[in-house]
């Protein structure tokens, strides 16, 4: 059973930590050079798997090295501060090394200690969830780095299945008023907004059918692209396989990705309600074996049916999805 953890990142000595080497990546030579060769082919795998290094440790205290101990491959950290977290992601590995410590955060006053129990974590999830959000399960008023326990991830097991799973529903699946990436919250208080300001009431027959049709025209993306895709798609859904061209839209993977975004390698042709879900974070892909999978909750609807399918994608590999590209989206959406 995979373990979580709590660290806190209390003061702003922690806060300049996190944008070193959690926010961003840490540099990859810093790591390298700081490492014995023996250690090399297991941090190349940890930075493929990573996407880059990414790392965050611990001073050499009592408890801290307990904890430390007990950490292993596939548990998951979560980084918290200001009363809500913050980040999480997967621990890769773990080593204790004071040299690669002073590299990554730099020397310390005489007095600070230095955060030798280093571990390496997948490239994290930026998350705002209030720590009160889980205080049914994650007690949220100790401020040192500390493991859930064990009868609480019991529970946790008992309560959703897997541990992946509880983090899949409750840090990046949640309601209104949920971390940033919850896209089904954000839309339904977007949604309750309009109807309050009645911003989707046309005053005429005119200016209804002009406001269909821009939402038509904008929901189906850039007019070059989409054609660009009808035609490297065959005209054809990418899941469904519908081929009715008034329904087929271009669903951007990632929504922004410097000068990639609008290129057919950050896109799908996608039927307009398969769109929606794959928005929405309920549809996505395993490039593994470039089938669909879906959430739970559709899982209970008539679009079962879509969980597996292969992905049916363009002969020409220059038009084709950036795997890359789907395995973030995968990862934002918790699928």
């Amino acid at each position: 059973m995979p373990r979580i953890f709590i660290a806190p990142a209390n003061d702003a000595g922690d806060r300049s930590h996190l944008d070193r080497s959690i926010v961003n990546p840490v540099e990859r030579q810093i790591i390298i050079q700081n490492f014995s060769d023996a250690t090399y082919p297991e941090l190349i795998d940890i930075e493929r798997r990573g996407r880059g290094f990414y790392a965050w440790g611990l001073a050499a205290e009592a408890d801290n090295v307990r904890h430390w101990f007990h950490m292993g491959v596939g548990d998951f950290v979560l980084l918290s501060y200001d009363g809500a977290y913050r980040h999480y992601g997967k621990v890769l590995g773990r080593y204790e090394n004071l040299r690669a410590a002073k590299a990554i955060w730099g020397e310390t006053e005489a007095e600070e200690p230095v955060r030798e129990l280093l571990f390496f974590l997948s490239e994290p999830i930026s998350l705002q969830l209030p720590t009160e959000e889980l205080q049914d399960y994650i007690a949220c008023e100790n401020t040192d780095f500390n493991q859930v326990p064990e009868d609480t991830l019991a529970r946790i097991e008992a309560d959703f299945g897997t541990v992946e799973r509880f983090f899949r529903h409750r840090l990046l699946n949640t309601g209104v008023g949920g971390p940033i990436l919850d896209m089904s919250g954000i839309i339904r208080l977007t949604e309750r907004d309009q109807a309050r300001l009645k911003s989707f009431d046309p005053q005429s027959t005119k200016e209804g059918r002009e406001q269909i049709v821009e939402n038509i025209t904008l929901r189906r993306g850039q007019p070059q692209l989409r054609q660009s895709l009808l035609v490297a798609y065959d005209y054809t859904c990418a899941i469904t396989g519908c081929n009715a061209p008034d329904a087929l839209e271009a669903a951007y993977i990632i929504p922004f990705r410097g000068k990639y975004t609008h290129h057919t390698s950050n896109t799908l042709l996608l039927r307009a309600d398969v769109h929606t879900l794959f928005d929405l974070g309920k549809v996505a892909v395993d490039t593994r074996t470039m089938m669909v999978i879906i959430s739970d909750e559709l899982m209970k609807s008539s679009y079962r049916i879509l969980a597996d399918r292969p992905l049916h994608y363009p002969k020409d590999e220059t038009q084709r999805p950036s795997a890359e590209g789907l395995d973030l989206h995968r990862r934002l959406v918790g699928l």
